[in-house]
C-alpha cells in the first residue's frame, strides 16, 4: 500500500478540489450526505497524499520541479482550506487553524513558483492554465473562509486575485493561439473557466458594495471561458483516459458557484428577476455536466488505483 502510494498521480488533489465544491453545490440543493461523505474522502486522500511526501521526498521533488505538476501541487493547500471550513464547523478552532495552514502554504508555494519559473527561468511551452491554480488557486479561501473573521486579510486576497488574473489570462489566450499545446497538458486548457469563477465568488463573497460594472465583467469572463470549454469538451474527450482529465473538474465545479452567486447577485441587488432565472437555468445546465465529468474521472482514478485494466 505505501509502495502505491509513490505513484499516486498529483492531479488527484485538484480532482478532489472538484468534488469538494460540487459537493458543496449538492449541499446547497438539500443533500448535505453527499457533502459529508466527499469530505471524509478528501481528508483520508489528503493524508494519504502528506504520507507519500513524508515518505517519498525525492519522488515528490521530482515532481514539484516539473512545472505543470509543481503548479497543480496548489490544490493540496486548496483542499486544506476546504477541509478547514468544514472542521470549524465542529471545531472552530481546529478549523481555522487548519484553514490557516492552508493559505500560508499556499503563499509560500506562489513565491516559490514565481521564482523558479517566472524569474529564474521562463518556457512559454510550459506556461499553460494549470498556473491559474497556483496563482488564482488561492481564492479558495475567500470562496469558503466567509466565517473565518479575517475579512480584512480576505479583502488583499480578493484584489490580488483580480490583479493577477487581468494579468495573466491575456497571456494566457495569446499563448493558447500562437503556440501548440502539447496532447500531455492539453486538458489544463479548461483551466481558464476557474479563475474567473474564483474571482467572482469571491469578490461578492467579501466585498460589501461589490462594484456592479467589475460583476458584469467578471461574469462575461466566466461565460465566455464556459463556452470555450463546453465547445472544447468533445476534444477533451478523444483522448484515452489519463489523470490530467482531473483539468475539468475544479474548474466546471468552481463555475456552478459562479453561476449561482450571479444569480443571487441579479435577484437581490439588481432586482432583474428574469435575468436571474437565465442565469439559474444555465447553473443548472452546469450541474448536469459537471456531476458527469467529475464522476467521470473519479471513477477512472479509483480504477488505476486498484490497479484494473479495462478490456
Amino acid at each position: 500500500m505505501i509502495q502505491r502510494l509513490e505513484r499516486m498521480p498529483v492531479p488527484v488533489l485538484p480532482t478532489f478540489v472538484g468534488a469538494l465544491t460540487l459537493a458543496n453545490v449538492y449541499a446547497g440543493l438539500g443533500y448535505p450526505v453527499i457533502r459529508h461523505l466527499t469530505m471524509f474522502a478528501a481528508t483520508v486522500i489528503w493524508l494519504l497524499y502528506g504520507v507519500k511526501i513524508l515518505c517519498y521526498p525525492k519522488t515528490c521533488q521530482k515532481e514539484y520541479q516539473t512545472v505543470v505538476p509543481c503548479s497543480l501541487y496548489a490544490a493540496f493547500c486548496m483542499v486544506l482550506m476546504i477541509l478547514g471550513s468544514y472542521y470549524s464547523e465542529m471545531l472552530p478552532g481546529a478549523g481555522k487553524a487548519i484553514w490557516g495552514a492552508g493559505v500560508i502554504l499556499h503563499l509560500a508555494h506562489i513565491l516559490v513558483f514565481t521564482y523558479r519559473n517566472v524569474i529564474r527561468q521562463r518556457d512559454v511551452s510550459t506556461f499553460v492554465p494549470s498556473w491559474f491554480v497556483t496563482y488564482n488557486g488561492i481564492m479558495v479561501s475567500c470562496v469558503v473562509g466567509s466565517g473565518m473573521g479575517v475579512n480584512h486579510l480576505l479583502k488583499y486576497i480578493v484584489y490580488y486575485g483580480i490583479i493577477i488574473y487581468v494579468i495573466l489570462i491575456p497571456l494566457m489566450i495569446w499563448r493558447l493561439c500562437r503556440v501548440e499545446v502539447k496532447d500531455g497538458v492539453y486538458h489544463t486548457m479548461a483551466v481558464v473557466l476557474a479563475p474567473c469563477s474564483l474571482c467572482l465568488v469571491s469578490y461578492l463573497n467579501v466585498i460589501q458594495t461589490p462594484d456592479r460594472n467589475m460583476v458584469y465583467f467578471l461574469y462575461f469572463c466566466v461565460l465566455a471561458s464556459l463556452a470555450f470549454v463546453i465547445v472544447k469538451l468533445p476534444a477533451f474527450f478523444s483522448f484515452s483516459f489519463s489523470p490530467g482529465f482531473a483539468g475539468m473538474t475544479f474548474p466546471m465545479a468552481i463555475g456552478i458557484v459562479a453561476s449561482n452567486k450571479m444569480s443571487g447577485y441579479l435577484q437581490n441587488t439588481v432586482g432583474n428577476e428574469s435575468l436571474a432565472a437565465a442565469v439559474t437555468g444555465l447553473a443548472g445546465i452546469q450541474i448536469y455536466l459537471t456531476s458527469m465529468i467529475v464522476g467521470y474521472v473519479l471513477l477512472n482514478l479509483v480504477i488505476m488505483a486498484l490497479g484494473r485494466k479495462r478490456r
